[in-house]
């Protein structure tokens, strides 16, 4: 059978020993595989792979008709300028989703916004219109407006979500319940907001771009539904597939390190990248291909193949630790983040011909081997668990979830660098 060999291809894939495997299409899951100790039912936290579930229950505001993505920020918050003599009077929800609200950051966090610094656990206590502000008044506008300049970080999300839950007149964690969490049956996903006792909370502030925690089941509830258009309706998920580069012709990435780096995957949309990893880089071929992918800090790796209809999701969780003299050169540390999802690439694409296959689709063989310097810091890498629970986040404790050797008073601490 195909998916045999799909199976020996993750089998065999010595970096890591521990993950999980589905692939399916309209008719639903068609293959499962996991080695190791990791399963579907795994809790993993997600990183960056946050992002897209967060946008999606914001988009479930604007198909009620709440607001809009061209909504502008002044029109949902009265104490945001409308002032056209002030580049923040232009900043629409379709900006915040792309992250081209002029928001700049060298770093995929949120910079030195207290209320988005998970490692102080007043940060989710802080109601998520005063983290609003703090963004606003404190946020590096350094863009000469939005829609110019591209840049990857948990600050305009934020806003997002902030705009979607006073709009919608619903605390941020009742708006991920009403648009997302509730109409998918996500029995096992949450923003971890405490990590000292992993759980669902009401915790008004959640990092919504890196604390989601969910399981390849759940994920998987996600997936079907965008490629099916059950949570959203095809009008709404099409703007959010939408290539911000052509929605933003003149549109360009941050000069710094990791914005650049970041091109990697391909340009961006709402919350996700066209998926295009090329050693040439983006071009229309990408576009045409449809694929759109939302990595995370930790590997894992979700992905909608639009035109051939089908998903698959790479279950995983782990960290790339570079040599302490490897990250002392210029622009290592900046681009840490995105390493587990790059060693992961060539398993990525040597599974996809034939899942496409297995899954009677047209196929296409990527061929894809890592660009040089990439593979070199893959090699000079070792793979470790993240310092995260992985197992019995729902009990309300840590406990046994924890790696042995990681002291749970330490656990924040060590996390924030990576949750990004």
């Amino acid at each position: 059978m195909i998916w045999d060999h799909v199976d020996s291809l993750i089998s065999q894939f010595g970096r890591l020993p521990n993950i999980s495997f589905s692939a399916g299409d309209a008719r639903g899951r068609l293959h499962s595989y996991s080695k190791g100790s990791t399963t579907m039912q795994t809790p993993q936290i997600l990183a960056s792979s946050s992002k897209f579930p967060a946008a999606l229950a914001i988009a479930g505001a604007v198909n009620k008709g709440i607001l809009s993505f061209d909504t502008h920020a002044h029109e949902v918050f009265p104490w945001w300028t409308s002032s056209s003599a002030d580049k923040r009077s232009a900043v629409t929800l379709r900006h915040l989703l792309t992250m081209t609200s002029g928001l700049i950051l060298e770093t995929p966090d949120g910079g030195d916004i207290a209320c988005l610094n998970f490692t102080d656990p007043a940060s989710v206590k802080t109601p998520v219109e005063d983290c609003a502000k703090e963004i606003y008044s404190r946020g590096p506008w350094k863009a000469e407006g939005p829609g110019k300049v591209w840049s990857y970080h948990s600050l305009h999300l934020q806003l997002a979500g902030a705009m979607a839950a006073k709009a919608s007149n619903l605390t941020l964690p009742q708006l991920l319940h009403t648009h997302l969490l509730a109409p998918l049956n996500l029995t096992s996903s949450f923003w971890l907001t405490n990590f000292s006792a992993p759980g669902p909370s009401d915790d008004p502030n959640p990092h919504l771009a890196a604390t989601l925690v969910s399981t390849g089941d759940d994920y998987e509830k996600i997936l079907y539904a965008v490629l099916m258009y059950t949570l959203l309706p095809k009008a709404i998920i099409d703007q959010m597939e939408e290539d911000a580069y052509r929605t933003y012709p003149h549109l360009r990435p941050a000069l710094n390190a990791k914005d650049l780096s970041l091109q990697f995957y391909g340009h961006y949309s709402m919350c996700t990248y066209f998926e295009c990893l090329k050693l040439t880089g983006w071009d229309q071929q990408c576009y045409a291909a449809g694929v759109h992918a939302d990595p995370g800090a930790f590997g894992y790796w979700p992905l909608v193949n639009r035109p051939k209809g089908y998903y698959m999701q790479f279950v995983v969780s782990y960290a790339e630790v570079l040599p302490a003299w490897l990250m002392l050169l210029p622009g290592i540390a900046e681009t840490e983040a995105a390493l587990p999802a790059q060693c992961l690439a060539p398993l990525r694409f040597a599974v996809q011909p034939w899942a496409e296959a297995a899954l009677g689709k047209n196929v296409t063989d990527p061929k894809y081997s890592l660009p040089t310097p990439i593979a070199l810091e893959c090699d000079l890498a070792k793979p470790e668990k993240p310092p995260v629970p992985t197992t019995n986040l729902f009990g309300g404790t840590v406990g046994n979830g924890l790696p042995p050797t990681l002291d749970p008073s330490k656990l924040a601490e060590l996390s924030a660098p990576r949750l990004a």
